[in-house]
């Protein structure tokens, strides 16, 4: 699409609803350190092609809608369902009108049997987005429950020294250790000190297949130490992967464990998808959505982006939010700059080793594997990785119970990627992963503790021995690239920062900077990726932070001596 500009007219069913009063904690963030466009004095006086949803013209006429004015708490609107959003929506459903959007489907209540036992998806429930240069497939849910009804249900944690080294107010581990107990129902550990017992998210461990026992004997026998719980701090060595699994092996993701307890406290709107933000000089007074009503404007108090680490950077953009020269590139007017949007971009690189068992009843068939083993290659960088085995058949159709995937991914890599838009306003992820020479000589390292591994077990007589493996290729170079997957944890394309970061898209806060009354609230605000699966880390963000928002809401709302907000017509 081109760069010409298009008009689209907004109707304002309620026009007595459309907040102009500040409130003192919301703007500071017009002070920050961004630049700021103020030319746009009304509601969608103009649009770019590039924001146009696909399938809409630009020249359809959008009706603003609003929540009834006999509440007077603010309305706020959380963008996603995933690990973060559902989080945020509940702990802001006491104190605001809470409307949560969700892009993909509404999987019903209570939850279907497919979303709590399968693990190979396609269209539907799935963004079917792919890496740009390589083509490698990124699945991330669109369904509610986002992600989390759709993956492994690995429920860990993450070490302290994570969370330490982002080096920002509130985010130590001290400040967020308690959003993981809050959040968690630990059926084991619910009872230690640093644990939960009372969260929604249940937490247990399943228990080990004769692969899994094997796999122990063989790590401990290197040296490795056992590890009764792998979410302990500090937890190194082999033992039981955490999960959140209920009746020995169904994923309880959010919308299995807290999406029914909303739905009576917020409005849900499922198959409705976020174009753009509403912009007036320099606020974010709502979103614009595309679905079953066709194209609508959206009022909102507040806007929560919880979109995840593709979408809501991408959300951002359309929106003309970020840097100028990915704005200039997609045909997008740039309202706020903000270099860091889109850029920044971690993942934990993952690969698999297929074998198959000598006895086609040894790997045990779960949803996931039982045993991890949790390591550092250079403990002055706690450079540590994963390796573990599990059966191949609920994740590969076609495989028979015999097949062994062995995994292994690198927890600490320092390659970068980016999101950006496409001249079509198209989004495109570039992973880099292993692009940093560090990166790959830590891959080699765990490469080849898996090859140790594999040959031991031929040895032993546990696997057959394996017909080619690529991992034993003269060509290895190209074999580890023609092998290497995404773990699927991708996070920190809105970072979060202090003023003297350029970078940050965020302050610890959440709120973004240049824009009052807009917050992201999700993986994408994480600066440096913890050494785990990152679903945990994303809910006890979504729970901080979503209390943190809710106490700001609160305070503003006592602070009001005029009652509700004066307002002005679009």
């Amino acid at each position: 699409m081109g760069s010409s500009m298009t008009t689209s007219n907004i109707t304002d069913t309620d026009t007595t609803d459309t907040d102009t009063t500040d409130t003192d904690t919301n703007r500071t963030n017009t002070t920050r350190s961004a630049t700021t466009r103020t030319d746009t004095t009304r509601i969608d006086t103009t649009r770019t092609a590039a924001s146009t949803p696909a399938g809409t013209k630009s020249t359809k006429r959008a009706t603003m809608t609003h929540s009834p004015l006999a509440d007077p708490r603010p309305h706020v609107i959380v963008v996603g369902t995933g690990a973060a959003g559902l989080m945020v929506a509940d702990r802001l459903a006491d104190v605001a009108r809470v409307t949560v959007i969700e892009a993909g489907a509404d999987a019903g209540s209570p939850p279907p049997r497919w979303l709590l036992d399968d693990l190979a998806f396609g269209p539907g429930v799935d963004w079917g987005d792919s890496d740009a240069a390589t083509g490698l497939s990124l699945p991330r849910g669109k369904v509610t429950g986002g992600s989390t009804s759709i993956n492994a249900a690995a429920a860990l944690r993450g070490q302290p020294w994570c969370f330490d080294e982002w080096n920002l107010p509130g985010w130590a581990w001290e400040d967020i250790a308690p959003s993981f107990e809050a959040i968690e129902n630990d059926a084991q550990f619910g009872s230690e000190p640093g644990h939960g017992s009372e969260g929604p998210i249940p937490i247990t461990r399943l228990s080990f297949s004769p692969i899994d026992e094997t796999f122990v004997e063989w790590a401990r026998a290197r040296g490795h130490a056992w590890v009764d719980d792998q979410n302990a701090p500090g937890a190194l060595g082999v033992g039981h992967w955490p999960t959140n699994m209920v009746d020995n092996g169904r994923r309880w993701g959010t919308h299995a464990a807290v999406l029914p307890g909303l739905r009576a406290r917020a409005t849900v709107r499922t198959s409705t998808e976020v174009t753009r933000l509403l912009l007036i000089d320099g606020e974010c007074v709502g979103v614009e959505v595309n679905g079953p009503n066709g194209l609508e404007a959206l009022h909102a108090d507040h806007v929560v982006l919880s979109a995840g680490s593709f979408n809501s950077p991408a959300i951002l953009l359309r929106s003309g939010i970020g840097p100028a020269n990915t704005l200039a590139e997609a045909n997008v007017p740039m309202q706020v700059e903000i270099p860091g949007v889109g850029r920044n971009l971690q993942d934990h690189p993952w690969a698999v080793l297929s074998v198959r068992a000598t006895d086609p009843k040894a790997p045990g068939l779960r949803p996931v594997n039982g045993a991890l083993l949790r390591y550092e290659i250079e403990q002055d960088d706690h450079l540590e990785v994963h390796l573990y085995p599990h059966q191949a058949l609920p994740y590969v159709p076609g495989s028979d119970e015999a097949e062994v995937l062995v995994g292994i991914g690198l927890m600490r890599a320092t390659s970068r990627g980016a999101v950006t838009l496409s001249s079509d306003g198209d989004l495109e992820v570039r992973m880099n992963h292993l692009s940093d020479e560090q990166d790959k000589r830590a891959w080699r390292a765990v490469l080849a503790d898996a090859t140790q591994y594999v040959d031991d077990m031929v040895a032993a007589g546990v696997f057959e021995p394996p017909v080619s493996p690529w991992w034993t290729s003269d060509d290895l170079d190209g074999a580890i690239r023609d092998h290497q997957d995404s773990y699927g944890h991708a996070v920190g394309t809105c970072q979060m920062g202090t003023d003297d970061n350029p970078s940050a898209v965020v302050d610890p806060s959440l709120a973004v900077r240049g824009v009052a009354r807009l917050s992201v609230i999700d993986a994408s605000v994480i600066p440096i990726s913890p050494r785990a699966n990152t679903m945990l880390a994303s809910m006890a963000v979504g729970w901080r932070g979503g209390e943190m928002l809710a106490t700001q809401l609160t305070t503003t709302e006592n602070r009001s001596t005029t009652g509700r907000p004066t307002h002005a017509t679009s």
